[in-house]
Formats: C-alpha cells, sequence, structure tokens
C-alpha cells in the first residue's frame, strides 16, 4: 500500500472495507462494471476506485449538495442517489464531516478544487494527478515513484509523496 501515515492508513482502512461491502451491494451504472462506488456512511462522503481503472473523478458542489463523479461510471451505495452513470448525489454538503477518496492503481486524476470539505485522497499505484479544494485535507501519492502531481489549494494540507512528485507550494506539509 501506498500510504505509510498510521493516521492515514486508519481512515482508509475502514473505508476500503466499507466500499468492497457497498460494491458487492450497490446497483450496477449499466452493463459495464463502473470504475469507482460511491456511498456515505457515518457523516462521510467515499469513493472507492475499482483495480485495474484510470479513474477521472470530480467532487462539486451544486444547491448544497455535494456531487461526486467518475467518468468510468459510478455503482452507488446507502446515502447516495444515482444523477446518471457517472455522477451520484451523496447528500448535504452541510452535513457532511469528510470526503474520502481511494483512486486505486492505474494513471488517476481526482479534482476537488471546487469543495471546502476535507479531504482524504489516497492516489494509489500509477501516475496521479490530485487537486484538492479549501478544506484541511490529507493526501498520498506515495508509491515509490515520484511521478505523480498535486495541487493542494487553501487550507492547511499534508502531502506524504516521493522524491521527483511534482507538489504545488500551497501544500503546507510535506512528508
Amino acid at each position: 500500500m501506498k500510504i505509510v501515515n498510521t493516521t492515514l492508513k486508519r481512515a482508509v482502512g475502514p473505508a476500503v472495507a466499507a466500499g468492497l461491502l457497498v460494491t458487492a451491494l450497490a446497483t450496477p451504472a449499466a452493463a459495464q462494471t463502473p470504475g469507482s462506488t460511491v456511498f456515505r456512511l457515518f457523516g462521510s462522503a467515499y469513493l472507492s476506485a475499482r483495480t485495474g481503472v484510470a479513474n477521472q473523478v470530480t467532487a462539486t458542489v451544486s444547491s448544497g449538495r455535494l456531487i461526486l463523479t467518475d467518468t468510468t461510471g459510478l455503482a452507488v451505495g446507502g446515502g447516495c442517489t444515482r444523477l446518471s452513470d457517472t455522477s451520484a448525489d451523496c447528500g448535504s454538503v452541510a452535513s457532511t464531516g469528510r470526503l474520502s477518496v481511494g483512486l486505486g492503481d492505474g494513471n488517476d486524476s481526482f479534482n476537488g478544487s471546487s469543495i471546502s470539505l476535507r479531504s482524504l485522497v489516497d492516489a494509489g499505484l500509477g501516475t496521479d494527478n490530485v487537486t484538492t479544494g479549501s478544506g484541511g485535507d490529507t493526501i498520498g501519492v506515495s508509491d515509490g515513484v515520484g511521478n505523480d502531481t498535486v495541487d493542494c489549494g487553501d487550507g492547511s494540507d499534508l502531502v506524504f509523496r516521493d522524491a521527483g512528485d511534482n507538489i504545488a507550494a500551497n501544500c503546507e506539509r510535506r512528508y
């Protein structure tokens, strides 16, 4: 696993386990297997990517609602409502304490630049591009390669990275 920080591991572990459970119970978006699964659990929203997919994920807010999108398709679990094959409404942003995103392997991207939620992003393996918004974010791009790009936006942010990763100056703490 790419993340070395124990706090980050403790936060992502239950999300991954819940993602595996929700994936088995979620309604498929189409005949093709969706690239990721979204769900809400205990006031947090989660997106868990499927292995072997290059995910293109965005998080936005529309009319006070958290909208999660993955161009590779979404399976939708409890607490989220399907808007299309590729997007879901995951509830009121006011009642969402955190967004947790696990991108898995592949050359993935996450863009949450327009949200102010505290985000926890595990970019996984591959060449990844991560952009977060004004929340106090924790981002893991440490995969032993040094080929990722991170822009943390506003907020007090923490990045776990490799030498060679392109980390923006707005990422205050780097390990």
